[in-house]
């Protein structure tokens, strides 16, 4: 996506400031500040240097040291992993991002923000085929990839406050340092009105090696999202999914070394896989909200709203009380 068409959206991530561009790079119009931004392969890298992080040097190159997806050159390699099946089964996504579509499609030019975009998440081409022609969709990442148009840490979303109609975080907010400072990033951005999809894991074990540091319950992730008031929410994928996911990581704790580690993790997944088609019976059941593989939650930008925590108590729907 050419960066010009969201530029005016664009402001300093460090000092909130506005910028100027000349000569392929972003400046912060704020002396104080100084902060510069620079655009590698037409994509602007809007990582201040105060991030401990990430560095803008890291994306200087077309592909950086893997930070979250592998790129495989060999034929055979990428053939085996198209045939490896996925132990999570999430047929909710779809039906989540054709609700959002029939919500965006009162809009004239609706301004999508999908923050780890990129690649495509599950069920995500369902929205992007739904959307207006004239939709604005702006895909970010702290890794290059097919879909990534601007590259930023979201503790530091460098957009002018309210500016999209929906933001979304599919399979984010458990890799960044602090999700409550990246939804509150979330809410500046947005107009009032404007919607927040997020799915989150809950009992999924570490994926994304360094950069995996958070898991929240049903009741856990509402709270994240308490200045929102809830549209839907619920499970992703369910106990199936969690048990495969437990399952494949208890084979994999008997690697001792990556190498073999690699080998046990691509054969597990046929092992465990089918376990996963359990969510067909039991993500529908109270007890499923107790011992999910992930949440989603779908809320709304309402101008001093508020969910207290007796409210958020009141909430709970599992038997484990």
């Amino acid at each position: 996506m050419d960066h010009s068409l969201y530029q005016d959206l664009l402001i300093c991530p460090q000092c909130r400031s506005a910028l100027s561009f000349s000569n392929n790079m972003y400046s912060c119009n704020n002396s104080n500040c100084g902060s510069s931004y620079p655009v590698f392969f037409d994509i602007p890298v809007m990582i201040p240097k105060s991030n401990e992080s990430f560095t803008q040097s890291d994306f200087a190159i077309k592909e950086p040291p893997d930070i979250f997806f592998k790129q495989y050159k060999n034929p055979v390699i990428r053939f085996l992993k198209k045939i490896r099946p996925d132990i999570t089964l999430n047929y909710t996504s779809k039906i989540n991002y054709t609700d959002i579509a029939k919500r965006l499609s009162t809009k004239e030019q609706p301004r999508i923000l999908i923050i780890g975009g990129s690649f495509d998440g599950n069920g995500i081409r369902t929205l992007k085929e739904k959307l207006p022609r004239n939709t604005v969709l702006i895909e970010s990442d702290v890794a290059h990839g097919p879909n990534t148009s601007i590259i930023f840490d979201s503790h530091y979303i460098p957009f002018r406050d309210n500016s999209f109609d929906l933001v979304i975080a599919q399979a984010v907010l458990e890799h960044v340092l602090d999700p409550f400072i990246c939804v509150g990033e979330i809410h500046r951005v947005l107009k009032p009105g404007g919607m927040v999809y997020a799915e989150t894991p809950f009992m999924q074990q570490v994926h994304g090696g360094k950069y995996d540091f958070h898991r929240f319950t049903h009741l856990g992730h509402r709270r994240l999202f308490r200045h929102f008031a809830e549209i839907k929410s619920g499970v992703v994928a369910g106990a199936g999914s969690s048990l495969a996911w437990a399952l494949r990581y208890f084979i994999l704790s008997f690697a001792p070394n990556k190498k073999i580690d690699k080998v046990l993790s691509y054969i597990s997944c046929f092992l465990v896989f089918w376990i996963k088609y359990f969510d067909y019976f039991t993500n529908h059941t109270k007890g499923t909200l107790d011992s999910a593989c992930g949440y989603y939650f779908c809320g709304e930008k309402q101008e001093g709203y508020l969910l207290s925590d007796k409210e958020l108590l009141s909430q709970y729907q599992g038997y484990r009380s």
